[in-house]
């Protein structure tokens, strides 16, 4: 009967000490500012003005190595991910999901469309003038950092591959530099893929590969 009492009393303190530190904790948070930034605000846009696209053999539509300043940064864009240029172990599922967005490509179909998105990216970068917005947030545990690339026409990167139809919206968005909501862009570029499949545009213009029928 002493035991179980001294048990009663060791849980009672305990539930004692965890509701004192629980009021600190709320005495402490209960007057700080509610923030109405969004969560990247702690981290801010950089522009990386004159930068140079380098040639690499890495570089696809939506990931590119660039010189700025002395140093060379391989960069991800937000919010678009463009079809795999070659078939490879590694990428063979993302090439059959990215194949199923487009309606039912074939891999071959799909992987055409890749080169199609790395030489438009390219063209863009090698021919018009732009600059990179980037938090030099990590892609996973890689060496690139995603970013955002616009041109003088006040368009981004993204716009243009969703718009030729050579992209699919899928991967990590962002609150945009002018303020404008992550959700608010995606919106946008949705409706421009909506656009580009009523025109028939990159992939939605490609004809969907016959399934075979074999004979019982």
């Amino acid at each position: 009967m002493k035991r179980r009492s001294s048990r009663g009393s060791r849980f009672l303190w305990g539930l004692l000490w965890l509701s004192l530190a629980l009021l600190q904790a709320w005495n402490h948070y209960r007057d700080k500012p509610v923030s109405t930034q969004p969560p990247e605000a702690e981290s801010r846009f950089v522009a990386l003005a004159d930068a140079q696209l380098v040639e690499d053999a890495g570089n696809d539509g939506d990931s590119f190595k660039i010189a700025h300043d002395g140093s060379e940064h391989v960069l991800r864009l937000y919010f678009v991910d463009c079809p795999e240029k070659r078939l490879y172990p590694l990428v063979k599922n993302r090439l059959k999901d990215q194949a199923a967005y487009f309606g039912g490509l074939s891999i071959p179909q799909t992987e055409s469309l890749g080169l199609e998105a790395k030489a438009l990216t390219e063209k863009l970068l090698h021919e018009q003038r732009f600059s990179i917005q980037t938090r030099w947030e990590r892609v996973y545990d890689s060496a690139r950092s995603y970013a955002l690339v616009f041109f003088d026409d006040g368009e981004e990167l993204s716009e243009k591959l969703v718009r030729a139809g050579l992209c699919r919206i899928h991967t990590k968005g962002t609150w945009m530099p002018d303020g404008r909501r992550e959700f608010d862009f995606e919106t946008h570029l949705r409706a421009l893929e909506k656009e580009a499949k009523a025109a028939k545009r990159g992939a939605w213009g490609r004809a969907k590969p016959v399934p075979s029928t074999s004979n019982p």
